[in-house]
């Protein structure tokens, strides 16, 4: 779901991670609904204020942002883990601020254009989620209560989703994967996975790219939509009306 567009890593080593998911068919941290380890102490959060941020007239709220500061910090906690730096509060405080400010900016265009999304759509994109965590649509729910979401702020959540990557389609088309593109984003997972010891001479390796071209054409064209989101917030962020107030 929309958790703040250029928040979590839009760069290309975040790209191959979710390149290299795809390929292997299996849906990492950064999809909602799964749980992940968070260090015993946890974020401080005490000095994030309510609103955190007015756009154009519109609050975003301490319990929106928290919402999505602390799911990130908790993939950012397992990487800390790997690597043993320490997660940058500050800086993942910021990312955060400046992609539900993003978010909001396209949620407002999405409805200056009249751009409309129906129950219809909202419920088959819910299955979709479910589908993807392996739960039924009620047990995704009662999962993202866990995050501090209910059942309508799901429904809501997805609902800006939806618009958003309708005003993407509307500002640039639909993005293609060409075969160059899917044939680089492969040989970069391929690339990663031997450095660290998971290609064919650990006993691992990629299924060939015929198997999974489907899976990794979609996370193609994913990347370049996350890019455009990007873009074009900046762009309506430019002249809109924004205080920040973290």
């Amino acid at each position: 779901m929309v958790a703040g567009c250029g928040t979590g890593g839009d760069d290309d080593e975040g790209g191959a991670a979710q390149t290299q998911a795809a390929a292997e068919q299996s849906e990492q941290a950064a999809e909602p609904g799964q749980e992940g380890e968070q260090s015993a102490d946890g974020p401080d959060t005490s000095d994030i204020p309510d609103p955190v941020a007015e756009v154009n007239g519109t609050e975003i709220s301490r319990d929106e942002f928290l919402s999505v500061f602390e799911n990130q910090y908790q993939q950012m906690s397992m990487q800390a883990q790997m690597s043993g730096q320490p997660v940058d509060e500050a800086q993942l405080k910021e990312l955060t601020t400046d992609g539900l400010i993003g978010t909001e900016l396209l949620t407002q265009e999405a409805g200056t254009r009249g751009i409309e999304v129906s129950d219809e759509e909202i419920q088959a994109e819910l299955a979709v989620f479910a589908e993807r965590n392996q739960v039924s649509t009620d047990e995704f729910v009662e999962a993202m209560g866990g995050q501090g979401l209910d059942r309508e702020a799901v429904l809501d959540q997805i609902d800006k989703q939806l618009r958003v990557q309708k005003l993407i389609i509307d500002e640039y088309g639909v993005f293609e994967a060409t075969d160059a593109e899917v044939q680089a984003a492969y040989e970069q997972v391929a690339q990663q996975q031997a450095m660290s010891g998971g290609g064919a001479a650990g006993g691992g390796g990629l299924p060939p790219l015929e198997q999974v071209r489907g899976q990794v054409e979609e996370q193609v064209r994913a990347e370049k939509e996350a890019g455009a989101m990007e873009e074009l917030s900046q762009k309506l962020r430019a002249d809109a009306d924004v205080t920040v107030h973290i």
